[in-house]
């Protein structure tokens, strides 16, 4: 078996950590990842279960953020639809 020497950041390196499973090493976790076959945003679906304050703070951004699209989006449809009368 050939072995490769990797850098990553101090990041990289606990976010791999959290995803080992008892002792599977870091190799395997790496091809049981690389493997999956999941769809984009159930990859991320319980990411946040343990800090629900950084889940709470997302979810009252998203609000917030998705409030102003909507503000924003009548409003161009009322300029341009009514530009059309």
């Amino acid at each position: 078996m050939v072995i490769k020497s990797l850098t990553i950041t101090e990041d990289a390196y606990e976010a791999l950590k959290s995803m080992k499973y008892g002792d599977e090493s870091f190799s395997d976790v790496i091809l049981r990842l690389s493997k999956e076959k999941v769809g984009a945003a159930a990859k991320f679906f319980g990411m946040w279960k343990d800090k629900p304050e950084f889940a709470d703070e997302l979810a009252r951004n998203i609000k917030e953020h998705r409030a102003r699209f909507d503000k924003e989006s009548a409003e161009r449809q009322k300029r341009f639809f009514g530009r059309r009368q």
